[in-house]
């Protein structure tokens, strides 16, 4: 299977993989042992698989957008995340196959799925999908890259993630500005929807970046700090960032801050979402 390149000459960068260019050598990866650079290979090439996946999910809050903003500029903003998305996939393929010294295939396609909102109108169910992948996931997504990033010392790590965090912001961006311009009714109703969606985007995380009983020093150096030190930054995230902001937009966020006060665990499902 050969590599997969899909973003365009219309995306952000005019066609180019990065705003600039990668380093051509890091010494740090070639002094690194064979067994770490195949972990770290396969680290960075499960980020690419993840990232492309994230394309699919920008489509889904494009296409919401189109619905309900009559800001076309933010729908311009969310097709063009679409692009980056692909850009960040190629980007993790590229250094995982230089960790492994040779080039790798793009990995398979992970399946989107795209949450039902059961019992959700319509319009509410498209501010779900924006909420929930921008406000929510984005924002959680730069905590985690911002961790890594505080954490790396590879050359060649520490340019592809700040590469991607630029691009995340923006992404994040988007989910807010909309949610602003919302009725104070949808955003009253989108309160009640807040702790399972949360729940569920900190156990993806925690699925994709988890505890293990060793981790060696090189991978943090390589963008890959511990599971324990990405979920304590993911929840501050929450806490600090994504409960406040909702807050000020008057989003009820107490089944929410409850669940982060409790600890934000992800083994079991909160008190409240069950029956």
């Amino acid at each position: 299977m050969m590599a997969r390149v899909e973003h365009t000459r219309e995306g952000r960068w005019g066609g180019r993989l990065t705003q600039k260019p990668l380093p051509e050598r890091d010494e740090t990866i070639e002094a690194l042992a064979p067994e770490l650079r195949t972990k770290l290979a396969g680290i960075w090439l499960s980020r690419a698989a993840m990232e492309r996946r994230v394309a699919d999910s920008f489509g889904v809050v494009a296409q919401a957008l189109a619905r309900r903003s009559p800001d076309k500029a933010l729908v311009r903003l969310a097709e063009r995340a679409v692009d980056d998305e692909y850009r960040h996939a190629e980007l993790s393929r590229v250094v995982a196959s230089r960790f492994a010294g040779r080039p790798l295939p793009s990995p398979a396609l992970l399946a989107l799925v795209v949450p039902e909102h059961r019992g959700a109108s319509p319009e509410l169910r498209d501010t779900l999908h924006v909420v929930g992948q921008c406000v929510l996931n984005e924002t959680t997504a730069t905590a985690f890259l911002e961790t890594c990033l505080a954490h790396a010392t590879g050359g060649l790590a520490r340019h592809a993630l700040r590469e991607l965090l630029s691009d995340e912001v923006d992404h994040g961006r988007v989910g807010w500005a909309y949610l602003a311009t919302t009725s104070a009714d949808t955003r009253r109703q989108l309160g009640r929807w807040l702790l399972p969606m949360a729940y569920l985007n900190l156990r993806l995380w925690q699925e994709e970046s988890p505890v293990a009983p060793e981790h060696h020093p090189a991978l943090s150096a390589h963008g890959a700090p511990p599971g324990e030190v990405i979920h304590a930054a993911l929840v501050d995230a929450l806490e600090t960032l994504i409960v406040p902001g909702l807050r000020a937009l008057e989003v009820p966020v107490g089944p929410l801050e409850r669940w982060i006060a409790a600890g934000a665990f992800t083994d079991r499902p909160p008190a409240e979402l069950v029956d």
